[in-house]
């Protein structure tokens, strides 16, 4: 079971959109490069196959936007009364 996409990474002929999902892997990458379609779940193995280098600024951006997917998620707290 899937859920709706989360957001997309748009550059060129680059095109991949994130996926999370309840079952199964978390992430799924969708990525198309030229004329090429592939899914990933892991980000190492996607930039291997963009072949994107991270010296120029969409490199950059690419990582960037790869690495907000892999930061943990932080649960907002319950709320807390204190008590005086």
């Amino acid at each position: 079971m899937s859920m709706k996409s989360e957001r997309r990474f748009v550059a060129g002929q680059l095109w991949i959109e994130v996926t999370k999902h309840r079952e199964g892997p978390p992430l799924v990458y969708v990525c198309r490069s030229g004329k090429a379609s592939r899914l990933f779940t892991d980000p190492d193995k996607l930039l291997k196959f963009v072949r994107w280098p991270k010296s120029t600024p969409t490199g950059q951006l690419l990582r960037e936007w790869l690495d907000h997917w892999d930061a943990p998620e932080v649960e907002p707290q319950e709320q807390v009364k204190m008590v005086t």
